[in-house]
This record gives C-alpha cells, structure tokens and sequence, in this order.
C-alpha cells in the first residue's frame, strides 16, 4: 500500500500550518454562506441551512471510521480520486488533521458537456483522540480510495509502589 507522508508535531502547544488554511477555508465558507442569504434576498432564519450548503459545496465532508483496538486508534477516511500524492496527514499528541487536495483537471472529451462535477476538491478532517497518541508511530497509507491511519496511543508510565519502610 503506497504510504502517505504524516507530520508530526510532539508539542500539542506548537503551531499547527493546516491551521491556518483551515482558517482561510471557513473564511471561505462564511463569504459563501453570506452570498447565498443575498441570494435569496436576505431573509432571515435559513442561516444554518446557508452555511452547511456553503460548507457542503466548498469542503464536501468524507465518510469517516474511528476504532480503537489493542491501545491503538485506526481510522479511515474515504477519500476517492485522490493520490498519495494529493493527501497530507498531521498528527498531534490528542488529534490528527487529514487535508487533502486535487487541482483542477481538464480533459479533452468530444461532444458538449451539459454538466460536470469533475475539478478541483479539498477536503479537511480533524479527528480528535480520546487519549494521547505517539505522534513519532503515526502512519498513514491510501489504497482503493480509503485513506487508513494507524496511531498508537502513547504508553503510560508504570506506577511505582512505594517500598514499606
């Protein structure tokens, strides 16, 4: 199974860069929810219904699995039409963010298109973990169009009883 690269940042205080472009993102989607409450000529009430249409058109949300089983949190995440490439995973010690991005493909088809869904998709996922994982055994691999990442949770310390004086 091709393996997909996964950053991993130790410090859950560090400054996360996917952060930043998830912020630009939901920039993104608020511009888009505000154009369609103009759209239909600002009628109050419908904002919800605006920004998970403008959160479903701009970020789709892929189905996603979350088990844990023998001290490890195996996730999956379907992510079809994307390549190893196109897919980047970050893990921190209490989550894992999942972004992954395709460039807009032309292709050269005879006869007229009527409509197209092919182009350009980005999606993000942030999946938080209910206990520390160890970012350093985090791996990640894409095949078939599920994205598979395996994150151990970190190994607690053995207490230490006390000696009886």
């Amino acid at each position: 199974m091709p393996q997909v690269a996964v950053k991993k940042v130790s410090d859950a205080k560090a400054p996360v860069p996917v952060f930043e472009k998830i912020a630009n993102r939901i920039e993104e989607v608020r511009q888009r929810a505000f154009e369609l409450f103009e759209k239909r000529g600002r009628e109050l009430g419908r904002d919800l219904e605006d920004w998970f249409k403008a959160e479903h058109e701009l970020l789709g949300r892929p189905a996603a699995e979350l088990v844990e089983k023998d001290g490890s949190y195996q996730m999956q995440i379907a992510l079809p039409g994307f390549e190893t490439k196109d897919v980047e995973v970050t893990a921190t010690p209490t989550q894992l963010i999942v972004h992954a991005a395709t460039k807009e493909q032309t292709s050269t088809q005879k006869g007229n298109v009527l409509w197209t869904e092919f182009g350009s998709n980005e999606i993000y996922r942030r999946l938080e973990v209910p206990n520390p994982i160890n970012v350093d055994k985090v791996t990640a691999t894409l095949a078939n169009g599920i994205l598979r990442i395996s994150a151990p949770e970190t190994t607690k310390p053995k207490e230490v009883k006390a000696a009886r004086a």
